[in-house]
């Protein structure tokens, strides 16, 4: 009776353990192209030639050396993401304050054909007039290159159109390296301030980008408001043990029984 009783626990807590191992198992992650921050986090950002749509002739790091740097790629023809990521963060930027004393934001075109009279044309298409602290450029193809794998940016030509297809993306430049990483068609008030609290040196709490390969999740950040909330990952924490625990009173219960019995 010992021995069944010893068999049907242990059969018992492989079942247990089968179903939670699936249960921790991240589910399949359908956001293949979606950048991460955690790949480019404080890797150095080559200093590539750029130029300006006033005609200058600058240098990356030589922006950098000034403020930091939140840079945005785009490309003149696009009818997407890019537009309401640029109007967006200038809301943002007009809401929080700071452009062009405490960073600048770097609007790049990552189309190696595309001129700054290009780029320029459709700033203004899009009504975003000239915003204080501000920068709109272009660069050549092979420093382009290097700079978009060194932050994880991607584009392929939609077949049959003139457009790219891309992830809308700030990337947050202090002294030559990633600081921070945001990916998504905007950017909201409370991501900017974090952005500019992580330049400054500040402490400031983390989270993943949201995609679906996370199943459970300790805490839940809610940009928005900024607030961190308890989430099932906590409690999925305690299962193992309290089942592990629940298991092993159980058959010592049954093992006095049969003992005694």
């Amino acid at each position: 009776m010992v021995c069944r009783a010893s068999r049907a626990a242990l059969i018992a807590s492989l079942v247990v353990g089968v179903l939670l191992g699936q249960a921790q198992t991240p589910l399949p992650n359908v956001d293949l192209l979606m950048p991460d921050e955690g790949a480019v986090l404080y890797r150095r950002v080559p200093d590539v030639p750029l130029r300006l749509t006033d005609g200058t002739q600058v240098r990356l790091s030589q922006l950098w050396a000034r403020r930091p740097q939140l840079i945005v790629f785009v490309f003149a023809r696009c009818a997407g993401i890019c537009s309401p990521l640029l109007l967006s963060l200038r809301e943002a930027t007009e809401i929080v304050g700071g452009a062009g004393k405490e960073y600048e934001v770097l609007v790049l075109s990552f189309d190696p054909q595309e001129t700054p009279e290009q780029l320029q044309r459709f700033v203004q298409r899009i009504g975003l007039s000239a915003p204080v602290g501000w920068r709109f450029a272009t660069g050549d193809p092979k420093s382009l290159q290097q700079l978009l794998k060194a932050t994880g940016f991607w584009y392929r030509r939609i077949e049959g159109t003139d457009q790219y297809d891309h992830p809308g993306m700030v990337v947050a430049v202090g002294q030559g390296r990633i600081v921070r990483l945001h990916v998504g068609g905007s950017i909201a008030p409370a991501t900017l301030r974090a952005f500019i609290r992580e330049l400054r040196g500040d402490r400031v709490l983390t989270y993943p980008l949201p995609n679906s390969s996370v199943l459970f999740r300790c805490y839940r950040y809610d940009p928005s408001t900024g607030t961190v909330s308890a989430d099932w990952g906590l409690l999925a924490m305690w299962i193992p043990s309290v089942l592990g625990l629940s298991s092993a009173v159980v058959l010592f219960w049954l093992t006095r029984k049969i003992q005694g019995g």
